[in-house]
């Protein structure tokens, strides 16, 4: 199949799938009703609650009722006027800072620019990637993309999070300690995290390294002047175990958005959370090492970060459907890419595309197989990152211009 006639098919196939699995649940779940609440009850932006009221809380000294449940739903819900459905805090808390400034603008403003602003920087990051010509089709995809469409219903931070992660791997060669800040700023996600260590360990990235530790340390010792160690003590013994009850009530509603081998394998076959984290182990530490083999096999940054993201996402035991919004990204360069897929490769990469929805669907009847795509899209992740690549020497990394230089020739 030629490269031309391959984007034709995705431009068609891939959009008109995303629409049709999604609508359902957008009518189902997220579409609005009146008074800035959806069909089901819950503040239109239901994610985006945390991020804008927690900061809002905290800095007008009621930080305690973050770790309060029936206090914090009682206080947002005092927040807008209407009786929210329970919603805890669950982010590290050096992000009260970094979420600070757009809890300041009303609640919608702040929505708005919250989905709209972050997808115009993944959109622009995704597009850097894309041949000028091929462009206007990978726009059309990365709009209509299920990753995109979760994320915008829900005020999610998947478009962040993309940003941060994809972001980095690009920038390791050209700006190394700009790489650094951002994985460094992705520690708001820690779980997606995982692979980065060890990526930047196996390729000799130290000025990457110091940065990303340091801009961590800071937002850690920023927060725990403003907040205190009490605070930290406090998310420590209440907020991580919540996650992990959470997780292990599998008929939550906030479960079936997991899509980690984990809590994929405790659905489908009824075992404990404790067997599938040991499955979830099993497959980690290979995939790992795979992963890092090959990304050490390239120096192309594109390249890197498919194989980067699709490891993480199988790797990490708390993958999550707005996650995916990196994994869109990658794909969506490999899609518009001058290779063509094939057949095979080309259902594999729709089978990832439209798991952010589609997982929803299948876990609610208690099939969790988005490993299953993560599984196949990771492997082709493999075979470009080996498949005719400028090979690294295995001795040491080095950040050079001519090495920088032939990155970005290979990406366009």
């Amino acid at each position: 199949m030629t490269g031309a006639r391959a984007r034709t098919i995705a431009l068609i196939v891939f959009p008109m799938l995303s629409v049709m699995i999604f609508v359902p649940m957008l009518l189902g779940l997220y579409w609005p009703t009146g008074r800035g609440l959806d069909v089901t009850g819950q503040q239109i932006g239901r994610d985006f609650i945390n991020t804008w009221a927690g900061p809002q809380l905290a800095f007008d000294g009621h930080l305690p009722l973050l770790f309060d449940f029936p206090g914090y739903r009682a206080a947002i819900s005092a927040l807008f006027g209407e009786p929210l459905t329970p919603h805890a805090w669950s982010y590290p808390l050096f992000c009260l800072l970094l979420f600070w400034p757009i809890a300041q603008l009303p609640y919608f403003a702040a929505l708005a620019l919250w989905t709209f602003g972050l997808f115009a920087l993944f959109a622009a990051m995704t597009l850097s990637q894309v041949e000028r010509a091929a462009r206007p089709i990978a726009l059309i995809l990365l709009i209509l993309a299920p990753a995109t469409l979760i994320n915008a219903v829900g005020g999610q931070n998947g478009f962040l999070s993309a940003c941060l992660l994809v972001g980095g791997i690009l920038l390791l060669d050209r700006r190394p300690v700009l790489a650094g800040i951002l994985f460094g700023l992705l520690t708001y996600k820690p779980h997606l995290g995982l692979m980065v260590p060890f990526v930047l360990l196996a390729l000799g990235a130290w000025r990457t390294i110091v940065a990303a530790t340091a801009t961590a340390a800071l937002l850690v010792g920023v927060s725990v002047a403003s907040s205190g160690l009490d605070a930290w003590r406090a998310y420590f013994e209440v907020t991580g175990p919540l996650q992990v009850r959470v997780l292990a009530n599998l008929s939550d509603f906030g479960t079936y958005m997991v899509t980690s081998v984990m809590v994929s394998v405790a659905r489908t076959f009824g075992v404990s959370l404790q067997a599938g984290f040991a499955v979830q182990v099993m497959v980690a530490v290979p995939v790992i090492a795979l992963a890092v083999w090959a990304i050490r096999q390239t120096a192309d940054p594109a390249k890197r970060a498919f194989v980067l993201v699709a490891a993480t996402l199988l790797a990490t035991p708390y993958a999550m459907v707005y996650d995916f919004a990196a994994l869109t990204a990658v794909m969506v360069w490999r899609v518009c890419g001058p290779q063509p897929l094939g057949l095979v490769r080309g259902v594999v990469v729709l089978a990832a595309w439209l798991v952010p929805v589609g997982a929803m669907y299948l876990n609610n009847l208690g099939l969790g197989l988005a490993p299953l795509a993560l599984i196949g899209v990771f492997a082709i992740a493999i075979g470009d990152a080996l498949g005719g690549a400028a090979r690294l020497p295995r001795w040491r990394f080095r950040h050079t211009a001519s090495l920088s230089e032939a990155s970005a020739a290979s990406v366009r």
